[in-house]
C-alpha cells in the first residue's frame, strides 16, 4: 500500500469517529456551540503548527488567493463546514450514531459524482467496481443494523438532512482542486477553520448566553469537543487534502467508505452497540473495494505510459500543471 493510501485510511477511520463523539457530545452541549469550540480547537492547533513549520526553500511568502479562489473557499467554508456540520449533528441528534452511517455510506458516490461532472474526472471500470463494493458494503453495515433508534417526523428529518450533509462533504472534499493559487493543506485546513468559527461565533453565542451555560459541562465532553477539532478539522482534513495532490478525487471516495466502518466499530466501542456477523460481512466488502481502487495505477501514470512527451520539448512544456493545492507548495 501506497504512502498516500495509508493518509487516506487514517483520515477516513478519524472522521468515522465524528458522528459518534457528537452524538456524546450532543447530550451536554448543542449543536452551534460544540461546533464552535471544535473549530476553535482546530485554528489553535493548526496556527501552531503553520507558524512552527519550516518555510519553503527562498522564503518564498504564501501567495494570495484571487477572486476566484475566494469564491470556491467560501463555497467549501458555507457548505462543508457550516451547513455539513449542522445538517452531520442535527441529522445524528433526531436518529443514531449507526443510522447515520447509512447516508454516509453515500459519501463515495457523490464525491465521485461531483469529481467527473465539475472536475471532469474519468471513472474507470475498476474504480467504478471498487467504489460500488465499498458502497455495498457500508450500507449493508448500517441498514442491517439500522434499529430505529428514532421513529416518525424525527426521524425522517434527521434522514433529510443527513442526505444534505452528504452532498456538503461531497462539495468539501473535491472543490479544493478548483484553486487556482497552491496552498498547502494545513493552511487551507486553518483557513477554512478560522472563516468556519467566524460563521458559528455569533448563533453559538446566542444559543450558550455566550458561555454561561457551559459552566457545568463534564470535562470529558470537553475533551471530546476538542478531539473532534484536533483530529477532524486537524488531522483527517490535512492528511485528505494532502492525499488530494497525489491520486484522482474518484480514489479518494472510495477511501471515504472507511469512514461508516470506523463508525460502526467506534459505535459498538463506545455507544454499546452490538457486534454482528453482518458488520464484519459489510467491512469485508467495504475493505475490498478500497483494496480494488487502491491497486489502480494513477491517472497520470496511464497518461505517462500511453502519450509520451513529445521530442524537443523542455521542461516547462512536458511539465504537469502544479497541484491546486500541495504539501510542498505554499507554507
Amino acid at each position: 500500500m501506497r504512502a498516500v493510501h495509508v493518509k487516506m485510511t487514517v483520515a477516513t477511520v478519524l472522521l468515522g469517529s465524528y458522528l459518534v463523539a457528537s452524538k456524546l457530545i450532543l447530550r451536554e452541549v448543542p449543536v452551534f456551540t460544540a461546533t464552535f469550540v471544535r473549530l476553535v480547537a482546530a485554528v489553535v492547533v493548526l496556527a501552531v503548527y503553520v507558524r512552527l513549520r519550516p518555510p519553503e526553500r527562498g522564503g518564498a511568502r504564501p501567495a494570495r488567493p484571487g477572486r476566484r479562489d475566494a469564491a470556491v473557499l467560501f463555497a467549501q467554508t458555507l457548505l462543508g463546514v457550516f451547513l455539513f456540520s449542522v445538517f452531520a449533528m442535527y441529522g445524528v441528534k433526531f436518529t443514531g450514531a449507526i443510522e447515520a452511517g447509512v447516508l454516509l455510506g453515500m459519501v463515495p458516490i457523490s464525491i465521485s459524482l461531483v469529481a467527473v461532472v465539475f472536475l471532469g474526472e474519468r471513472l474507470t471500470g475498476r474504480r467504478g467496481l471498487g467504489i460500488a463494493l465499498a458502497v455495498l458494503g457500508a450500507v449493508s453495515i448500517n441498514v442491517m443494523s439500522g434499529g430505529g433508534h428514532a421513529a416518525g417526523a424525527h426521524a425522517a428529518l434527521g434522514v433529510l438532512l443527513l442526505v444534505c450533509s452528504v452532498l456538503c462533504e461531497a462539495v468539501f472534499v473535491t472543490f479544493g482542486k478548483l484553486l487556482r493559487t497552491p496552498i498547502a493543506p494545513a493552511r487551507l485546513s486553518l483557513i477554512l477553520s478560522v472563516a468556519g468559527a467566524l460563521m458559528f461565533l455569533v448563533p453559538a453565542g446566542f444559543e450558550s448566553h455566550w458561555g454561561a451555560s457551559l459552566a457545568g459541562v463534564a470535562w470529558q465532553t470537553w475533551a471530546l469537543m476538542a478531539y473532534t477539532g484536533v483530529a477532524i478539522n486537524g488531522v483527517a482534513v490535512v492528511l485528505m487534502y494532502d492525499s488530494l495532490d497525489s491520486v484522482d478525487t474518484t480514489v479518494v471516495a472510495a477511501f471515504t467508505a472507511l469512514t461508516p466502518v470506523s463508525g460502526a466499530v467506534l459505535s459498538v466501542l463506545l455507544l454499546g452497540e452490538q457486534l454482528r456477523a453482518y458488520h464484519l460481512v459489510g467491512m469485508v466488502l467495504v475493505v475490498g473495494g478500497v483494496f480494488v481502487v487502491a491497486k489502480d495505477k494513477p491517472a497520470a501514470q496511464k497518461g505517462k505510459e500511453a502519450v509520451p512527451p513529445p521530442a524537443g520539448a523542455g521542461p516547462e512544456e512536458s511539465a504537469d500543471r502544479p497541484p491546486a493545492y500541495s504539501g510542498n507548495a505554499v507554507s
